[in-house]
Formats: structure tokens, sequence, C-alpha cells
């Protein structure tokens, strides 16, 4: 809104210039007869008061006419240089000091995720985590691109995420997540690098996912520190060929990794030592009486998954809980945990 009317008050200055101007030729050349090219050069250089000589000696009615023109001129060309000052300056202040603040902002964020990259697969997981109401940050090194996602609300850090500053900026010291999306390979490998290394005391706990356009790369990237390496080409390649040959499965697939797409939703929970359901077996929990969520999996502290454990099983300090279930119902659950 503030920029609509600076805008308008610039465009406002401008047209009274041009109609100052169309006064001073059309006066021109009804008192002192002169040509329409004479009378425009008599408007213009005495608007803009530069000194030169008049085309020919003029009248009484004239000179009346030049001092009335050059006070006119000069109050509307003052306006207008003033507007369009005040339009950059304040710009580029406001654009400053939302800057200052956004920085401030995301200092003071804990446990957020941080998008290196928004291209197409960064583009959907900012949809994603913005659906989910998970804070995140979006490092972006086109400066015209970050301006835009700033101004669509998005907290971003402009730079390069392979350096360290720019990670440090974005809080990856205090994130739980980061996500390596940028368009090359090499990109990636080093982010996660930086990212690994960076955190290796500080925050050893950090979730770094990347991406992998080629899938020769996948190990290189995971070896350099990633959690969990993508390529989203080979991902495609195998949905695509589900939906040829199990097109049912994939059609409930889909809508549960579709969020907004049905109440139903996958959540893994993690367990600590203060949670009341440490030590029990599932029959004794209760969960699929009290909450109707089902346990599709459970991922041990070693990295091994069990998948649909019976009523037996025992829940441990570390596990994950692999749920299926309607959101309202796993909110209820993770609160009354």
């Amino acid at each position: 809104m503030e920029t609509d009317t600076r805008l308008s008050t610039v465009l406002r200055g401008g047209l009274l210039l041009l109609v100052v101007v169309a006064v001073g030729t059309v006066g021109f050349m009804l008192l002192e007869g002169f040509s329409l090219l004479d009378a425009l050069y008599m408007t213009v250089i005495t608007i803009s008061t530069v000194g030169y000589g008049e085309v020919r000696q003029l009248h009484a009615d004239g000179h009346i006419f030049v001092i009335l023109l050059i006070l006119s001129g000069l109050m509307v060309v003052g306006y207008t240089l003033t507007s369009l000052g005040r339009a950059v300056v304040e710009g580029s202040l406001q654009r400053f000091v939302g800057r200052k603040r956004m920085l401030r902002e995301i200092g003071s964020m804990r446990g957020h995720i941080i998008v290196c990259g928004y291209g197409r697969v960064g583009k959907t997981i900012c949809k994603e985590l913005t659906s989910e109401k998970v804070n995140f940050v979006v490092v972006e090194r086109d400066a015209d691109q970050a301006e835009w996602l700033a101004s669509k609300g998005y907290k971003v850090v402009v730079g390069d995420a392979t350096e360290d500053e720019v990670l440090e900026e974005a809080g990856v010291l205090k994130a739980r997540g980061l996500v390596a999306v940028a368009a090359r390979d090499v990109d990636n490998l080093y982010i996660v690098m930086s990212a690994r290394e960076m955190c290796a005391h500080e925050n050893p706990g950090l979730l770094i996912v990347s991406r992998a356009s080629d899938v020769r790369e996948l190990r290189k990237i995971r070896t350099a520190g990633a959690d969990q390496v993508i390529s989203p080409y080979n991902i495609g390649g195998v949905r695509i060929a589900q939906a040829l040959l199990r097109p049912a499965v994939y059609e409930v697939m889909d809508l549960l990794s579709s969020s907004g797409e049905m109440e139903l939703s996958l959540e893994d929970i993690s367990l600590n030592e203060d949670m009341s359901l440490v030590g029990r077996a599932l029959r004794d929990t209760n969960i699929r009486q009290e909450f109707n969520l089902i346990i599709i999996g459970v991922k041990k502290p070693d990295g091994s998954l069990v998948f649909n454990p019976g009523p037996e099983h025992v829940l441990e300090v570390g596990d994950e809980l692999i749920t299926l279930g309607s959101r309202d119902q796993l909110d209820r659950f993770i609160r009354s945990l």
C-alpha cells in the first residue's frame, strides 16, 4: 500500500510537469506567435532555468507569462523531484529496516528447518512446510528472488548456502533440520559438508536431507554427512511404474503423502524417558482403542525398523512410532504424551 502511494505521488508530479510544459508551449504560441518547436524550446529552457537566450525579444505580456511559467515550473519540478527522491530513499530504507528486522527474527528462531535453494523442489518443500505450520528459513543466492520471497512472508537469507557465514546467519546451529536442494549436486555436497562440520559439536542432532539429481552422487553426499539423500527423478520413475502396475495401491499412497487430500495423516513420534508409553507393550497402551491410531512401524535407535509390530512389542526410549490416523487424533495423542 505504501509503495502504491509513493508511486502515485511520483506519477502525479510527472503529470503536472507535462501539463506545465503543454500550457507553456501553447502560451508562447498564442502570445508571441512562436512556432511549435520554438514554443516548446522556450518552455523547456524557462522551466529548467538553464539560461539560454530567447528565440527573439519578448513583449510585455510575454515577460509576465515567463515569470508565471518559471514560478509554476519550479514548484512542479521541485514537487516531482522531491516525490521521486522520497520514493527511492523510503523504498531503500524500508527494505534495509525490513531486512534487519528479519535477520533479528531468524536469529531468535530455534528448532526450525533451513531450505537451501528455492527451485522447483524447494518451492514444493516450502509449500509443504507452510501447510504443516513448521517454521523455516530459505537460503537463496538470487537477490531478486529473495526479495520476492520476503514479500510473500518467508524468512529469507540472501547468499550462497555453501558458505559457512550464510548457514550461520540462517541459524544452522539452532535448527532441527536442513534441506539441500540446490540445482547442482556439487553445491548440495558442499552444503551438507559445511552444515555437518559446523554442527559437529553444538548441534550434532541436525537432520540433513539432500537432493541428488544424479544417482551416482547419492553415496558421496551421504558420506559427506547427509542423513537422507533423495533422487527426485529416481523416485518419480518408481512412482510412475507403481501407478501402472498397482494403481489402487498407488492411489492410496498418493493420498497419504499429499497434504490436505484426506483426513488421514502419517506421523513419526519419538519416545523419551519421561513418556508413560516407555516400557509398556503395545497391547497395554490403548493407542488403538483410545485414539484410533494404527502403528505401522517402530524405528529403533540403531536405525532398524520393526514393521507392523505385534501387540506384545515393548516400547523403549528412543523408539520412533510411525503412526497413521486422523490429524485431530494424532494431535490429541501427541498432547497426551
